[in-house]
């Protein structure tokens, strides 16, 4: 029997597109319509972008 290492912390995952939104279903929960349109809309920009684009949409005013 192999031996286990030492550390036996959990590794992070991606959850691919199919699985997260099989679990949102799951859990009830959808998308508003701007929320599926900025999905479309991002879909071909690196991670980096489209979570840049996410923080924007959700981002409050700055005051000044």
């Amino acid at each position: 029997m192999p031996q286990r290492p030492a550390s036996t912390a959990a590794k992070p995952f991606v959850l691919g597109r199919s699985r997260f939104a099989a679990i949102t279903a799951i859990e009830g929960l959808k998308l508003t319509r701007n929320a599926e349109e900025r999905l479309e809309r991002t879909r071909s920009l690196s991670p980096e972008l489209r979570r840049a684009e996410t923080l924007r949409a959700f981002s409050t005013r700055k005051r000044g």
